[in-house]
């Protein structure tokens, strides 16, 4: 589902965090590139992506960086074997 703002919707916080996660995991972004947080829409009500303002704090938890860097590793070794 698209906004009339063209951006992807996400029903709740927690599932458009999980989006961002895996956002990152894919599309691998260099240091300060990428979209950064998450926000509620005023024109839909639902959650989207924002490159803007201050880098949402799941980056700085241990366990999430953790988790993007072993699962970017497997994806790269998954399209290198294909």
């Amino acid at each position: 589902m698209r906004c009339s703002t063209g951006k992807r919707c996400f029903a709740e916080e927690a599932l458009a965090l999980e989006a961002l996660i895996q956002n990152h995991i894919i599309n691998d972004y260099p240091p300060n590139e990428g979209p950064v947080n998450v926000y509620e829409c005023h024109q839909c009500g639902y959650w989207h992506f924002t490159s803007k303002g201050l880098k949402n704090a799941i980056f700085k938890d241990a366990d999430t960086l953790k988790r993007i860097q072993q699962e970017r590793r497997a994806n790269y070794w998954e399209r290198k074997l294909k």
